[in-house]
Protein backbone atom coordinates (compact mmCIF):
# COMPACT_ATOMS: atom_id res chain seq x y z
CA UNK A 1 0.00 0.00 0.00
CA UNK A 2 1.33 3.64 -0.83
CA UNK A 3 2.12 5.74 1.95
CA UNK A 4 0.54 9.61 1.67
CA UNK A 5 3.89 10.63 0.64
CA UNK A 6 4.13 8.09 -2.43
CA UNK A 7 1.06 9.20 -3.52
CA UNK A 8 1.95 13.04 -3.15
CA UNK A 9 4.96 12.31 -5.28
CA UNK A 10 2.70 10.68 -7.98
CA UNK A 11 0.57 13.88 -8.56
CA UNK A 12 3.50 15.70 -9.31
CA UNK A 13 5.51 15.60 -11.87
CA UNK A 14 8.97 14.07 -12.27
CA UNK A 15 10.81 16.60 -14.06
CA UNK A 16 12.06 19.70 -12.19
CA UNK A 17 11.30 23.30 -12.33
CA UNK A 18 14.46 25.34 -13.66
CA UNK A 19 14.84 28.83 -11.40
CA UNK A 20 16.85 31.12 -13.46
CA UNK A 21 17.13 34.11 -10.85
CA UNK A 22 19.93 36.11 -9.64
CA UNK A 23 18.71 37.55 -6.12
CA UNK A 24 19.37 35.47 -3.81
CA UNK A 25 16.53 36.20 -1.66
CA UNK A 26 13.71 35.80 -4.47
CA UNK A 27 15.42 32.61 -5.54
CA UNK A 28 15.27 31.24 -2.14
CA UNK A 29 11.57 31.96 -1.57
CA UNK A 30 10.24 30.81 -4.82
CA UNK A 31 12.30 27.85 -5.10
CA UNK A 32 10.81 27.39 -1.33
CA UNK A 33 7.32 27.90 -2.19
CA UNK A 34 6.76 25.54 -5.28
CA UNK A 35 9.12 22.55 -3.11
CA UNK A 36 6.36 23.08 -0.25
CA UNK A 37 4.14 22.43 -2.82
CA UNK A 38 5.89 19.25 -4.10
CA UNK A 39 7.53 20.29 -7.12
CA UNK A 40 11.04 19.72 -8.04
CA UNK A 41 13.24 22.93 -8.16
CA UNK A 42 16.55 23.25 -9.77
CA UNK A 43 18.14 26.63 -9.66
CA UNK A 44 20.57 29.25 -11.45
CA UNK A 45 22.10 32.36 -10.60
CA UNK A 46 22.30 33.76 -13.72
CA UNK A 47 21.99 33.03 -17.97
CA UNK A 48 25.01 31.18 -18.04
CA UNK A 49 24.41 28.87 -15.40
CA UNK A 50 21.20 27.49 -16.70
CA UNK A 51 22.70 26.99 -19.81
CA UNK A 52 25.79 24.88 -17.86
CA UNK A 53 22.39 22.40 -16.11
CA UNK A 54 21.03 22.27 -19.57
CA UNK A 55 23.42 21.09 -21.69
CA UNK A 56 24.98 19.01 -18.58
CA UNK A 57 21.34 17.26 -19.38
CA UNK A 58 18.74 18.80 -16.71
CA UNK A 59 15.39 18.03 -19.06
CA UNK A 60 12.70 20.72 -16.67
CA UNK A 61 9.28 20.72 -17.69
CA UNK A 62 9.93 24.90 -17.54
CA UNK A 63 11.81 27.17 -17.33
CA UNK A 64 11.23 30.41 -15.16
CA UNK A 65 13.91 33.40 -16.47
CA UNK A 66 14.15 36.80 -14.50
CA UNK A 67 15.46 39.03 -17.74
CA UNK A 68 17.49 41.21 -15.92
CA UNK A 69 21.19 39.05 -14.06
CA UNK A 70 24.24 39.18 -14.26
CA UNK A 71 26.84 37.75 -16.57
CA UNK A 72 24.05 36.59 -19.00
CA UNK A 73 21.03 38.10 -18.82
CA UNK A 74 17.37 36.32 -19.46
CA UNK A 75 17.19 37.69 -23.25
CA UNK A 76 20.99 36.39 -23.65
CA UNK A 77 20.04 33.26 -21.95
CA UNK A 78 16.71 33.13 -24.39
CA UNK A 79 19.23 34.11 -28.03
CA UNK A 80 21.17 30.67 -27.16
CA UNK A 81 18.14 28.45 -26.02
CA UNK A 82 16.72 28.78 -29.56
CA UNK A 83 19.85 28.12 -31.07
CA UNK A 84 19.84 24.50 -29.67
CA UNK A 85 16.68 22.25 -30.93
CA UNK A 86 16.65 20.46 -27.41
CA UNK A 87 16.54 23.36 -25.38
CA UNK A 88 14.12 25.53 -27.58
CA UNK A 89 11.47 23.18 -26.77
CA UNK A 90 11.17 23.64 -23.42
CA UNK A 91 8.44 25.89 -21.82
CA UNK A 92 9.66 29.31 -20.61
CA UNK A 93 8.57 32.12 -18.65
CA UNK A 94 10.12 35.39 -18.06
CA UNK A 95 9.60 37.81 -15.69
CA UNK A 96 11.09 41.17 -14.90
CA UNK A 97 10.56 44.29 -12.61
CA UNK A 98 11.41 46.34 -15.48
CA UNK A 99 7.54 45.82 -17.76
CA UNK A 100 9.63 47.99 -20.53
CA UNK A 101 11.05 44.37 -21.10
CA UNK A 102 7.72 43.14 -22.11
CA UNK A 103 8.11 43.56 -25.75
CA UNK A 104 11.64 42.54 -25.82
CA UNK A 105 10.75 39.53 -24.43
CA UNK A 106 7.80 38.55 -26.76
CA UNK A 107 9.97 39.35 -29.41
CA UNK A 108 12.19 36.61 -28.35
CA UNK A 109 9.12 34.02 -28.29
CA UNK A 110 8.74 34.16 -24.74
CA UNK A 111 4.83 34.86 -25.02
CA UNK A 112 4.19 34.19 -20.57
CA UNK A 113 5.87 37.85 -19.52
CA UNK A 114 5.27 38.67 -15.54
CA UNK A 115 5.50 41.87 -13.97
CA UNK A 116 7.84 41.70 -10.84
CA UNK A 117 7.20 41.38 -7.99
CA UNK A 118 5.33 38.21 -8.93
CA UNK A 119 2.13 36.75 -7.71
CA UNK A 120 2.78 33.54 -6.55
CA UNK A 121 -0.46 32.12 -7.00
CA UNK A 122 -0.59 33.72 -11.01
CA UNK A 123 3.10 31.81 -11.59
CA UNK A 124 1.64 28.45 -9.51
CA UNK A 125 -0.71 28.34 -12.11
CA UNK A 126 1.18 28.95 -15.09
CA UNK A 127 3.76 26.29 -13.17
CA UNK A 128 0.63 23.74 -12.93
CA UNK A 129 -0.46 24.16 -16.93
CA UNK A 130 2.99 23.46 -18.05
CA UNK A 131 4.13 20.27 -15.22
CA UNK A 132 1.74 17.99 -15.39
CA UNK A 133 2.07 15.02 -12.87
CA UNK A 134 3.09 12.00 -14.83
Amino acid sequence: MLQDSELMDRSRPSKPILLAEDDFDVRESMAGLFELDGYKVVTATDGDDALDRLREGLDPCLILLDLMMPRKDGLQFRAEQLQDPRLASIPTVAYSGYSSLRGRASAMGLGTFIQKPVDFDTLLDIVERHCKPD
